[in-house]
């Protein structure tokens, strides 16, 4: 018998100056902003690191991974601990700062639209941009970034 999916439980997850719609599986635990650990010399969207669970976590901006500027760290910020998309990956977990709380969606075939965001040259950090209602989002591309945050943590960690 074959399923067919016709919505995805998703979390439209509010950054500055942009939306990420993720899989509801992608995000461990939404947290509490708090200082980092600062890392030197590493890449500029490389914040930090942060201590959760007893493990060492490196804390990125998305936005800056994917050209949208650096995050301030505003009044309601958020640390989004994400999964590993790669199930044999040194690091089960990294996480992203967010500039509240993710909300819960179902995004289905009716829900999404063409963003105009999509006429801008993204780069392979993102995999697609929709719309919902007057809102638009980037849809991460949560391999590609896996890797780029892995190779940095290598290098970077502190």
């Amino acid at each position: 018998m074959n399923a067919v999916v016709e919505s995805v439980r998703s979390l439209w997850v509010p950054l500055e100056g942009v939306n990420l719609l993720v899989p509801n599986v992608a995000i461990a635990e939404v947290i509490s902003y708090q200082p980092l650990d600062l890392i030197q010399d590493g890449p500029d969207w490389l914040l930090g690191a942060l201590r959760w669970r007893e493990q060492l976590l490196p804390v990125l901006s998305v936005e800056s991974l994917c050209g949208f500027g650096s995050p301030q760290g505003e009044r309601g910020a958020r640390i989004s601990v994400l999964n590993s998309v790669n199930g044999s990956s040194a690091l089960p977990f990294y996480a992203m700062v967010t500039a509240g709380i993710p909300r819960l969606i179902k995004a289905d075939a009716d829900a999404l639209g063409d963003s105009m965001l999509a006429a801008r040259s993204l780069p392979d950090t993102v995999a697609d941009c929709v719309q919902i209602g007057n809102e638009e989002a980037l849809i991460p591309n949560l391999e590609i970034i896996q890797t780029l945050v892995e190779s940095s943590w290598a290098k970077f960690k502190p």
